[in-house]
């Protein structure tokens, strides 16, 4: 086989990103593209050197969005080295920009400072315009599939013939008004790209308002000409024009979240250095917050929000309840009781509304997507800083009554918390006395998944023997899916004791794995997982495994299977295929019809594969029957109420009943119609 520098694929910047979108934008592709174009716009006009001070937001009826700023107005003449012109330069070409030098002022340091986002937006688009106002002249360059070029006709049209020009020269038209300045970009994205994601624009829309907050004198507009996606929250549409600040985009992100929005708060702010690759780098920070419950976190780093938060996050909260709890220590007339001790910072964090802006050049995010920021540095300097000037303003008598209802609800955390904390302390010993749980470590046959806990949506395995457990350790997603292998049959524990039944390693192993008790002790909300499927052999022997567990689940995990989270899955037995289609069949007379079919529809050799266990199951074939929650078939457990008689019968009562049921059973079987040739 050829192995050669000619069999080695280059690929340039737009292929790459077009290929693998999520390298340059993360995971939530086209909403951090349209974010990118946002983030631009406002920065550019935040800076009044730059003679702007407003962005608008259209949404067209054809699925694009075209972001306008009344700023300098992109670059239009061409660059004498690689003749590109100033707007393909900046939209067009990765790792360009103009923030690479050194930051020595964290008030003008903005979201972009990577040179990747807004070209890797353009790159990732079916058509992108970009119209300069500049110098009395209007100028226009058009962008195909993330290419520099020219659309004929004059109409946004994403399929009109295109003609690639890398190094196209600027020609521009006189505008109407002399004085216009600015830039539009209009972006319509390329579903081929990124088939199954879509613009979450209220989110966009959301992150836009707080950016214009955080940027003092931005206003913002936003035009909604019939956007074809979700609906459009009106708020989203409403004008902004001040005033501007952290108390604003507080009230702003509680709105959007529907919590309660604080009627007290504190205001602070201040600055410091922390340590980047080019040394000491500034940093600054404003903070409102203020006592509401449920609370609300809202943390932006350089006006991008950080849903995932991160350090300046962590230090915001660790500062600002710290310095809490400290002047609650010192307090008089809380009303605690004889020994009991006041808030901790823990108590203040849970009652708080707090939004937080931090500008801080250089700094290290979680990804292109800016969902979180990572830098300890930045963490050690910011949290005593925070401390200091809460600190403060607590000490101001002016604040004593704020200080004091915060306080209140703090201490009204606390006392749940230590009530629940003593709760669980108890029902822990009282388990322990009972001799509950008395080896809580994990089976070591477990193949644990990454998520766990009651609405994670993990699912448990137990399956027949390891070698199937083998097939789904190939096969299946590790994030949310876990498995355990029995040892042969399971033992038939109707009607022991929990003693009795823990004697048993299969039932013990179950016990330790599920985690939520036993029997009147079983809470579902204490499982591990959301879902338990048994995973037997397509034969007799699995099935009986089956009916083993179904009767172990019903006496000691009813409360599992009333809530619906039991399940058999249905493996098949043969699978018949012609090298282009898989049959998946339970029986025999599936199998049959599936081959009659195939040999009438296709030309090519019909195979009939027979799974004798599910180890022996190609992995893909396992992951489509069993493992895969959309495709595959299962079947719920569900109570016994109406047959706990019959359950008895078979799993607990005399032999005699059970012989009785099974010649009762087949005195009304038809022997005439089976095929016992």
């Amino acid at each position: 086989m050829s192995y050669t520098a000619a069999d080695i694929t280059e690929l340039d910047d737009v292929q790459h990103t077009r290929l693998r979108p999520a390298v340059n934008l993360g995971l939530d592709v086209l909403n951090t593209a349209l974010r990118e174009l946002v983030d631009n716009a406002i920065e550019e006009v935040a800076d009044p050197s730059h003679g702007g001070s407003c962005v608008t937001i259209t949404l067209h009826a054809d699925g694009s969005v075209s972001v306008t700023d009344d700023g300098r107005g992109l670059p239009v003449d061409s660059d004498p080295v690689n003749g590109k012109n100033g707007i393909v330069k900046t939209l067009g070409t990765a790792r360009a920009g103009g923030k690479f030098s050194a930051h020595a002022d964290a008030a003008s340091t903005g979201a972009g400072l990577n040179g990747i986002g807004a070209a890797a937006a353009v790159f990732i688009s079916k058509r992108t315009d970009v119209t300069v106002h500049r110098a009395g002249k209007t100028y226009v360059q058009s962008f195909g599939g993330g290419y520099p070029g020219v659309f004929e006709g004059k109409d946004f049209d994403a399929d009109a013939p295109f003609t690639r020009a890398d190094t196209q020269k600027l020609r521009g038209s006189g505008n109407r008004k002399p004085d216009a300045h600015g830039t539009t970009v209009r972006i319509l994205f390329d579903p081929a790209v990124v088939p199954d994601s879509s613009v979450d624009i209220n989110e966009v829309l959301l992150r836009a308002h707080a950016a214009a907050r955080m940027s003092p004198g931005v206003h913002l507009r936003v035009i909604d000409e019939g956007w074809p996606g979700d609906d459009v929250r009106p708020d989203l549409t409403e004008p902004f024009s001040g005033p501007w600040g952290t108390e604003t985009l507080l009230d702003l992100m509680c709105a959007a979240a529907g919590t309660p929005v604080p009627g007290v708060r504190a205001v602070v702010e201040g600055r410091g250095e922390y340590t980047t690759g080019r040394g000491p780098t500034p940093f600054r920070w404003s903070l409102t917050a203020g006592p509401a419950e449920p609370p609300t976190v809202a943390a932006f780093c350089n006006t991008v929000r950080t849903p995932g938060g991160g350090s300046h996050l962590t230090a915001a909260v660790k500062g600002l309840s710290e310095a809490l709890a400290d002047r609650a220590s010192r307090m008089r007339d809380l009303g605690l009781a004889k020994g009991e001790e006041g808030p901790e910072a823990q108590d203040f964090a849970a009652v708080t509304a707090l939004a937080v802006d931090t500008r801080a050049p250089d700094v290290s995010w979680d990804s292109q997507a800016k969902t979180a920021v990572s830098s300890r540095s930045l963490n050690v300097a910011m949290a005593p800083d925070v401390a200091r000037s809460v600190t403060i303003w607590a000490a101001n008598p002016a604040n004593g009554d704020t200080v004091t209802l915060w306080t209140k609800l703090a201490l009204e955390s606390a006392r749940a918390r230590r009530s629940a904390e003593g709760a669980k302390a108890r029902s822990r010993a009282a388990s322990k006395a009972k001799g509950l749980g008395t080896n809580l470590s994990l089976p070591p046959k477990l193949l644990p998944s990454r998520e766990t806990g009651r609405g994670s949506g993990a699912e448990l395995f137990l399956c027949e023997g390891d070698s199937a457990l083998g097939t789904i350790k190939a096969a299946r997603d590790a994030t949310f899916q876990a498995a355990f292998p029995l040892k042969g049959k399971p033992p038939n524990v109707y009607g022991f004791t929990l003693s009795k039944a823990r004697v048993k390693d299969e039932f013990d192993s179950i016990e330790r794995i599920l985690g939520c008790g036993v029997r009147d002790s079983c809470d579902p909300e204490l499982c591990r997982y959301d879902r338990i499927l048994f995973a037997s052999d397509a034969d007799p022997d699995g099935g009986n495994i089956n009916s083993s567990l179904i009767s172990m689940f019903l006496d000691f995990y009813r409360p599992l299977v009333e809530a619906g989270m039991v399940y058999v899955t249905l493996p098949p037995l043969f699978v018949v295929k012609d090298g282009q289609q898989r049959i998946y069949c339970q029986d025999e007379s599936e199998r049959d019809a599936a081959v009659a079919q195939t040999k009438a529809t296709s030309k090519r050799k019909v195979e009939v594969q027979r799974n004798k266990g599910l180890g022996e199951m190609d992995a893909d074939d396992f992951w489509t029957t069993v493992l895969d929650p959309q495709r595959r078939t299962v079947i719920r457990v569900h109570p016994d109420d109406g047959e706990k008689k019959l359950h008895h019968t078979l799993f607990g009562g005399p032999p005699e009943g059970r012989r009785t049921w099974m010649a009762d059973v087949a005195s009304r079987v038809d022997t005439l119609a089976l095929d016992l040739d």
